[in-house]
């Protein structure tokens, strides 16, 4: 314990979100190899570095950041290092921002192309997926854009069915960046869904699925295997993820709609002033342009001829209400008030 500063625990604590105190640790754990690098214990290192000279406290950043780039790639590196920086912070040493960006450098990290699966391929995930359950969550992905853990998280009050495009309210505590948002399905979406409820019995305060997303991670590493589709990144990352259904999504919205309301919809950090976001009517009517390329299980091609189907049925019907005025108008015979030919006899 640091007599005066906070233990890691108590540190750690201050973080509600798991998946941040998960990350904080492991950069301390990374720091704790540095430390045992250099035979320090972490009260006596401290005690150095708060009363050393800006020069030696840069020179020992460095030796960190070298260390850290000889296991990890770049980019993880510098997420690291900035943690660790962050928890010298906390125990009183201070860095000057400025100095720190100009002195400690870092290689660019080689940026590949991010993959973004097709219609085929969304419809090779949902045909080989064992269960229902996971068929769903996929059609979910797909007409929400939403996360993982968002969809794991909604239960059927979340979900307004009274709608032919049905709202979805993803409340704050469930979402990545802990704000609230609605998104919609689609209506291919909404059937499965109806169908789920009535095979599984889920009642209105219940969770929709009782699975976690380390059952869903499995279940889709074995769905690639049986796809075939098993391309990776230079870093050994999977080209094909379910988090990768979002930059689907977030095109056809981007397509159909614009740019601010695509990101509205997936949740991204910092709404958007050009939405309204508690506007359901008016996000729905925005959403529905994009439902016949959010629509996964019809063909595009049967949904353009249908398409222009309803337009020409609709263009008929107005051709036939016209015609059908005009004949009307020409059988009503005149009143008493009117002219006829022969008032000119």
């Amino acid at each position: 314990m640091l007599v005066g500063y906070p233990t890691r625990k108590e540190w750690l604590n201050e973080y509600n979100e798991p998946g941040t105190r998960k990350i904080l640790d492991a950069s301390l754990k990374h720091f704790d190899k540095f430390l045992n690098s250099i035979e320090k214990k972490e009260l006596e290192f401290f005690e150095y570095v708060r009363n050393t000279n800006e020069m030696e406290l840069f020179r020992i950043i460095g030796k960190i950041k070298l260390q850290l780039t000889e296991k990890l790639s770049p980019l993880s590196s510098k997420y690291y290092l900035g943690h660790i920086m962050t928890w010298f912070r906390v125990n009183g040493v201070t860095i000057n921002e400025t100095k720190f960006k100009r002195e400690i450098r870092w290689n660019k990290a080689h940026k590949e192309l991010k993959y973004t699966p097709g219609r085929g391929e969304i419809q090779q995930i949902i045909n080989n997926s064992s269960k229902f359950e996971y068929r769903l969550v996929y059609y979910i992905a797909v007409a929400t854009g939403a996360r993982q853990s968002e969809i794991l998280g909604l239960r059927k009050m979340d979900i307004d069915l009274s709608n032919d495009i049905p709202s979805v309210h993803f409340l704050a505590e469930n979402t990545k960046t802990k704000q609230e948002r609605y998104s919609f399905l689609t209506p291919e979406c909404a059937d499965i869904l109806k169908k789920y409820y009535l095979s599984e019995n889920i009642q209105p305060g219940e969770k929709i699925f009782k699975i976690n997303c380390k059952a869903l991670q499995v279940q889709f590493h074995d769905l690639r295997k049986k796809i075939g589709h098993t391309e990776k990144y230079t870093t050994g990352t999977a080209k094909l993820s379910i988090h990768r259904l979002r930059a689907y999504t977030k095109r056809q919205l981007s397509r159909n709609v614009s740019d601010d309301f695509s990101h509205l919809i997936l949740g991204h950090a910092g709404n958007l002033a050009t939405y309204d976001g508690d506007n359901i009517e008016a996000l729905r009517r925005d959403y529905t342009l994009a439902v016949p390329d959010l629509t996964i299980m019809e063909d595009n091609n049967t949904k353009q001829t249908n398409s222009k189907l309803e337009e020409q049925n609709k263009l008929l019907k107005q051709e036939i209400f016209l015609l059908k005025m005009k004949i009307d108008h020409e059988q009503t015979p005149p009143t008493h008030d009117q002219p006829t030919h022969t008032d000119n006899i």
